[in-house]
């Protein structure tokens, strides 16, 4: 037990020599570190370093919340997938080209396939729109409007889709304001 002042100044005095010794050298360096969890996954700092260095070689514009936003999105989809035993039987959460592949099919299986456009919106669609076609007949151009308009039911239903699974998944963002 410390009893005088002296004891104290001592004990003081070897703390502070002992924490001088210690080198800048011998202090722990963060290797990683993690941006956002999303269920039991996770997004890592050099992860979303390298997407958003790739979206603003692409875009200037591009801010670091639409990026994380955007893998967050993804992770959330690939996390469906795989629910959904989609892709390949060895799970890959780092394979961004096999990660695109995969949501795509996810895509394309449990929301696209259930777009249905009835002729009549195509006709709707023609006959509101024929200037954007130069004379051309509804018959040779009817997949082209049915593109776009699957193209655009899609995009509704994937807004509604990421939005229920965003109110539904635990996600936590840990990216600060200034990195």
């Amino acid at each position: 037990m410390i009893r005088t002042f002296t004891d104290k100044a001592l004990i003081a005095f070897i703390f502070l020599a002992c924490s001088l010794l210690v080198t800048p050298e011998s202090r722990g360096e963060v290797l990683e570190r993690i941006v956002a969890v999303v269920n039991d996954e996770v997004i890592l700092l050099t992860e979303f370093q390298e997407t958003f260095r790739t979206a603003r070689e692409s875009n200037p514009a591009v801010s670091e919340e639409e990026v994380l936003n955007g893998m967050i999105s993804s992770m959330l989809l690939l996390i469906e997938a795989k629910r959904f035993r989609i892709g390949d039987a060895d799970y890959q959460p780092r394979n961004n080209r096999n990660n695109r592949t995969v949501i795509r099919e996810f895509i394309d299986r449990r929301i696209k396939a259930f777009i249905h456009i009835r002729q009549e919106d195509i006709e709707y669609y023609y006959h509101w729109n024929r200037e954007l076609y130069d004379g051309k007949e509804l018959y040779d151009v009817r997949d082209e409007i049915e593109k776009k308009l699957i193209e655009k039911e899609l995009n509704t239903k994937l807004h509604t889709f990421m939005e229920e699974l965003r109110k539904k998944a635990y996600i936590s963002v840990q990216l600060a304001a200034d990195e």
